[in-house]
């Protein structure tokens, strides 16, 4: 029947008369003395109970432990006062760290709001009357226990643990109907306040999980407070309000703050009327004092005034130009949309299939044929190589002949292979000897007198291995007409191709330009182009690129009238010639600089320096321009290395000029004079260092300066330094201000003073002016100065 109390229970002291404290008193004292001394009151188990009774019968003390049972038993009817109604009273365990709180005293209009277990406010008007008595009945007890408890406490603190505990008491009838009296009362003044917040449960389970929580596990609830039922009716109302309600309530904000807005406009002068009250003085208002302004004059006018015409003709000025460009752009967007209504959409999707059907069967057109293209030019690069390999083999093996013939006539010892090869030699030699004599007669036919042996070109070549090299190169030019023999114009003729890439470029330009078209057409036509190119030679041939059907026809597509009417400066197809070269005739020419050109041939150097410059030149900054630069000093080099050679012979051998020795060597000394001149024509082309270390370095210094030296200062000695310094282009000695000529020329500078000294000696005036001009075009000018101070020359301008 009893449980196991509640802890923390909330208390607080009810108000009630002094009659009423006085019996509670009473019954409180009453059960102190029915309870046994060191007890636990009715928090104790049933067990003990019937202990202690034996243990009182045994001693004889019945009288006393009836009296205990019986009063149990009467504290215990409250059945009686209920009137009937079973009510269970849940009884606290007594603890010593019971808090008290004290609850603020609200407006006596204001009703307490009770929350159920699940959250929502219980209405006081859905239960019965009865149980709503009942409850605050027992609440109102719960309170006046607790309050006698908490004081009881303070003065029981230091009595002994074995004295019962006041907090769980059970309470009399007189105290049950002083706490209802109480109630009504508070209900009647309506300045009722709960105290008890918790959340009541209805069923017995949920108060029987409650009772088996213990003090540490039971939360109290601080903040917030517990919302009255006016409150929570507004909530409820608010939630199903309309728009209306909104509208008001932002009329009421409105309102609020245009309340506060006027409080702070009015503050300052009620802070001065309070201060006028209590005689204060009131605050002083800092004044801002304007400066003075400084004195303007008319200079000042004028002056801002002419700064400010000045701005707002720049701002004009800006205006007119973007008015330029706007009308500029809008024209061309009426040019574009008058375009575009001129193409329908049905146009535009037949010419892109058409264009789509050409590009597939010219690619597949190309994919067929490229096969014999590239042989037929393996073929004829082939022969052209075969018949340089064979003319610099000849010149190799008659300058060795040569040189072992000249060495035997001069008593040296010749090894045992040339002797057993002696009727070989001198059929060689003997063939060389008659292709000079036939140039020779050629030259004085023509009337040309002004050549040296040594310096003409040994390309003739035997008359079977020359129409044999003819036969072979028709047959080969004879195949490239008849390859395309079976394709259609418009997929074999340069032309007809850029025309269709020309219609779509000006029907639909757009689409044409987004399509990166001008970096795709030198890969379309390098086919094309190449099969036009296999009778080409660079080296040999007058007909220059731009004398080519080919050239002309992809000139006339980059530079249309249509582009320079349209004033379109940077456009994309121009360049789709300078593409074309560099990347189908730049590797071409690379391969015969590499295999097939002689730098000892003047004529195939002359070309092929033109054709450098012309077509190179714009593209030297793209890798197939570099690989040609690479492979033409590199084929230089080798000429150098291979094909130029100066013997030495005793002097006594060389006085006579009609020596075979002598004419030997003076062939050399002009080949290599001619070499030097092939090497310089590059100036403009190749770097400067390059050149000068090419003919200067491993030329004049280390060749011809010997021979220089070794030749006795005379007429041919002076013919010999101008035929040099007339192979110097004169570029490089521009800058030079000095007075000295080149760090790499000085050797020849000293050279050409000694023979001016020993000319002086033979009197040969002549030759010394020649030679102190030739000082003078090397930017040797302290040289020359010190001889014309020294012989008194003066030079005829």
């Amino acid at each position: 029947m009893f449980r196991k109390p509640n802890r923390n229970l909330r208390v607080r002291r009810a108000e009630s008369s002094g009659e009423e404290e006085e019996e509670e008193e009473g019954d409180r004292s009453k059960v102190e003395r029915q309870r046994r001394p060191g007890g636990r009151g009715l928090t104790c188990g049933t067990k003990k109970r019937k202990e202690e009774e034996e243990a009182a019968i045994e001693k004889g003390d019945t009288g006393d432990a009836e009296e205990t049972s019986s009063g149990t038993a009467a504290l215990l009817s409250f059945t009686e006062e209920r009137e009937g109604e079973e009510v269970t009273f849940r009884i606290k365990k007594p603890s010593v760290n019971a808090v008290v709180f004290k609850v603020q005293k609200r407006p006596e209009n204001v009703e307490v709001a009770r929350r159920s277990p699940d959250g929502d406010s219980q209405s006081s008007s859905s239960n019965s009357e009865q149980e709503h008595s009942e409850s605050e009945d027992l609440e109102c007890f719960k309170e006046e226990s607790s309050g006698s408890a908490s004081t009881s406490s303070s003065s029981s603190s230091s009595a002994s643990p074995s004295q019962p505990s006041q907090a769980g008491e059970i309470p009399g009838a007189k105290k049950i109907r002083a706490a209802r009296r109480q109630r009504k009362l508070a209900r009647t003044k309506g300045a009722f306040i709960s105290l008890h917040v918790s959340h009541e449960v209805s069923d017995s389970s949920q108060s029987d999980s409650d009772n088996e929580l213990d003090d540490h596990e039971r939360r109290i609830k601080f903040a917030p407070g517990v919302k009255t039922l006016n409150e929570q009716m507004a909530e409820e109302m608010a939630s199903s309000s309309d728009s209306g309600s909104e509208n008001q309530e932002d009329n009421n904000e409105q309102d609020r703050w245009e309340e506060q807005q006027i409080r702070k406009a009015v503050k300052y002068p009620q802070a001065l009327s309070q201060h006028a009250l209590r005689g204060d003085s009131p605050p002083q208002v800092k004044r801002h004092i304007e400066p003075k302004l400084p004195r303007v004059t008319i200079e000042d006018i004028k002056k801002k005034l002419t700064t400010r015409i000045a701005s707002i003709q720049e701002v004009h000025r800006s205006h007119v130009l973007e008015n330029e460009k706007y009308t500029h752009d809008l024209e061309n967007s009426k040019n574009v949309l008058e375009k575009l209504e001129s193409s329908s959409s049905e146009q535009s999707f037949t010419f892109f299939k058409k264009m789509k059907i050409f590009v597939e069967n010219f690619v597949d057109c190309l994919n067929e044929k490229i096969r014999q293209i590239n042989e037929l030019e393996a073929e004829m690069f082939q022969i052209l190589q075969n018949r340089a390999e064979t003319l610099l083999k000849r010149r190799q093996d008659d300058l060795r002949n040569e040189s072992v013939a000249v060495q035997k006539l001069s008593g040296n010892g010749v090894t045992s292979d040339v002797e057993t090869l002696d009727d070989v030699v001198e059929k060689q030699i003997q063939d060389c000897e008659l292709r000079r004599r036939k140039r020779r007669k050629r030259r004085e036919e023509t009337g040309e007198e002004d050549h040296f042996e040594g310096m003409s070109s040994d390309d003739e070549l035997t008359p079977d291995l020359q129409n044999s090299i003819q036969k072979s190169r028709g047959n080969i030019l004879v195949q490239c007409r008849t390859i395309l023999e079976d394709v259609h114009e418009d997929f074999c003729r340069v032309k007809n191709v850029l025309c269709t890439f020309h219609e779509w470029r000006v029907r639909f330009s757009e689409s044409y330009y987004d399509a990166y078209i001008s970096l795709c057409l030198h890969k379309i036509l390098n086919p094309l182009v190449r099969l036009q190119l296999i009778g080409w030679n660079p080296l040999e041939d007058v007909t220059d690129l731009d004398q080519m059907p080919w050239y002309c026809d992809l000139e006339e597509f980059c530079f249309a009238k249509e582009e320079h009417e349209n004033n379109i400066e940077e456009n994309a197809d121009h360049k789709v010639l300078s593409a074309v070269i560099e990347k189908t005739v730049v590797p071409r020419v690379s391969g015969f600089i590499e295999h097939v050109w002689d730098p000892l041939s003047s004529q195939q150097t002359e070309r092929l320096v033109c054709f450098c410059k012309t077509h190179v030149l714009e593209n030297e900054s793209s890798k197939t321009v570099k690989d040609l630069i690479a492979c033409l000093v590199s084929r230089l080099k080798k000429a150098i290395e291979d094909d130029v050679y100066i013997p030495l012979y005793p002097k006594r051998v060389l006085e006579d000029r009609n020596s075979p020795h002598s004419k030997f060597r003076e062939r050399q000394f002009w080949s290599a004079v001619k070499l030097l001149g092939n090497v310089t024509r590059w100036d403009g082309f190749l770097e400067e260092e390059t050149l000068q270390e090419l003919s200067l370095d491993k030329l004049l210094n280390r060749y011809l300066l010997l021979v220089l030296l070794n030749t006795e200062p005379n007429s041919d000695a002076v013919t010999k330094c101008s035929k040099i310094v007339e192979c110097l282009p004169q570029s490089w000695f521009k800058g030079i201000e000095s007075g000295l000529s080149l760090a790499k020329l000085a050797n020849f500078s000293k050279h050409l003073e000694q023979c001016i000294h020993a000319l002086h000696k033979q009197n040969d005036r002549k030759s010394i002016e020649i030679l102190t001009s030739l000082l003078m075009k090397i930017k040797a000018q302290n040289s020359a100065d010190d001889v014309m101070k020294k012989y008194s020359i003066t030079l005829r301008t």
